[in-house]
């Protein structure tokens, strides 16, 4: 009988096995942690009503009982510790599973008392529940982060375009929770080097004959299929996790849906923004969301409108031309942050200073820009003089969230994007203001409003919504 030496595969792995789930238990109880602190929350705020609804629902024990079995339910989606997750989908995740155990509890209230006289508590705790736990969640990952104790590391197989693109995406996204740590390559040209800040360092044969983790991210798109089979199947018998990006670089990779056509897997391509009940759920939340926010938003839009008048003459809101949905041209609605003869002192800025005529021609934007008035100075790092596009979003001419409303002129440099934009209605924000706003060259930006319509689902509007209140209440990246 022979003796498996420490540097033995199964030893190797089951040693990279036992280190992955001291590395996910602790992070993953402190995330239940945080749920069990959002429910003590949510049944706090909800006896805190008192008064007015019946309480005979909301004792200790059905606390316990339902609340464990939604801890459970969570837990088997994945959400513990959650590594891997897009936001949308751990928010997609969150609502429906809060959701579904909301109707459990209520049918099963119905079914043993016959009629449901706590109800109303029932559901306002998992309505309470649905942004407390999302913003507990959040704060306690981010504290996590922030020390450091968040996530697992991973080894990239493969150092192309593509690999530093998903290393530079995950090291700039710590929430997803894969922290790239070494890539392999078998150029050895590369090895030696650095990927997007992380090592490469050595061959794919020392990744499969030293793995230095339990997770590896296999990104070889261009290799033949048969080179591919192979490493991906060594590859998953030495690493406990395996990811593989396939060779569909640009397609839409929200929208992928996997199948099995006997033995052989197949992916579904989804596009969502062209369904009919996508077009009417959108809508009706930009009717919904407009309406709302406009009627909060009364007080500040008078503040606003004051402060206009009395800090420079020429009216308050002003119609700017922008290309809208089919190419038809709209008057997109905007506080006025501009001086009257905004485009004379554009003109002679450019023809007198040339490296601001680079920076406007690079991002069709200045950052320090003699049209803009004190006022209006204020209103675009906050992002306070797009409000009046509520009215944009009622009429149909916008949309809450979309692509970036494009000037008429740019339509030739935009070239053949013009028709892939215009298939939907510009937004109020959209992917770009939140991912890199006035910072973002033209061209990136396109590639953002294609990442948008090619991607789209609810909860990326959603996801979208939440970080725009985030960035614009930092006033970052906006001039």
């Amino acid at each position: 009988m022979g003796i498996l030496s420490p540097n033995s595969p199964n030893i190797r792995l089951q040693r990279l096995q036992k280190n992955a789930l001291l590395t996910s238990v602790p992070q993953g109880l402190t995330l239940v942690l945080g749920d069990i602190l959002s429910l003590i929350l949510s049944s706090l705020a909800v006896v805190s009503l008192g008064g007015w609804i019946q309480f005979s629902g909301l004792s200790f024990q059905s606390i316990v009982v339902w609340g464990a079995l939604w801890v459970f339910w969570r837990a088997y989606q994945g959400l513990y510790p959650g590594y891997g997750r897009s936001p949308q989908t751990e928010l997609r995740i969150h609502v429906i599973s809060t959701l579904q155990l909301l109707v459990v509890q209520l049918v099963a209230a119905l079914a043993v008392q016959r009629l449901i006289y706590n109800a109303s508590a029932i559901i306002l705790t998992w309505i309470f529940l649905l942004p407390i736990a999302l913003v507990v969640r959040y704060a306690v990952r981010s504290i996590l982060i922030k020390f450091r104790s968040y996530g697992r590391p991973i080894s990239v197989i493969g150092a192309g375009q593509t690999a530093g693109l998903a290393i530079a995406h995950l090291c700039s996204n710590p929430e997803y929770g894969l922290n790239p740590i070494a890539a392999y390559d078998d150029n050895s040209a590369l090895h030696g080097t650095l990927i997007a800040n992380v090592p490469i360092l050595g061959s794919i044969e020392l990744a499969l004959a030293n793995p230095k983790t339990s997770h590896a991210l296999i990104s070889i798109p261009g290799a033949r299929a048969e080179i591919q089979q192979r490493i991906v199947n060594d590859i998953y018998g030495s690493f406990p996790h395996t990811w593989v990006i396939p060779d569909l670089f640009g397609v839409p990779n929200q929208a992928l849906r996997p199948h099995n056509i006997g033995s052989v897997a197949s992916l579904e391509i989804r596009n969502n923004l062209r369904s009919i009940q996508a077009r009417l759920l959108k809508r009706l939340f930009d009717i919904i969301g407009s309406v709302i926010g406009g009627t909060l938003l009364i007080p500040i839009l008078i503040i606003i409108t004051i402060a206009i008048y009395f800090d420079s003459p020429g009216p308050v809101i002003y119609r700017a031309r922008r290309l809208g949905k089919n190419g038809r041209n709209f008057d997109c609605f905007k506080f006025r942050s501009m001086h009257q003869d905004a485009e004379e002192r554009l003109q002679q800025i450019l023809d007198s200073n040339i490296e601001m005529k680079e920076e406007y021609e690079k991002y069709h934007k200045l950052k320090e820009d003699p049209r803009v008035t004190r006022v209006g100075s204020v209103l675009r790092r906050f992002s306070l003089d797009e409000l009046p596009q509520i009215y944009n979003v009622i009429m149909g001419d916008m949309s809450l969230i979309g692509p970036r409303p494009y000037l008429p002129r740019e339509q030739e440099k935009m070239g053949a994007m013009v028709q892939f934009i215009s298939q939907v209605s510009p937004g109020m924000t959209g992917y770009w203001q939140v991912s890199g706003r006035s910072s973002s060259t033209f061209d990136e930006r396109l590639d953002m409003d294609r990442f948008y319509i090619t991607n789209w689902t609810p909860w990326l509007d959603v996801i979208i919504l939440i970080r725009t209140f985030i960035v614009v209440f930092a006033g970052k990246g906006a001039y």
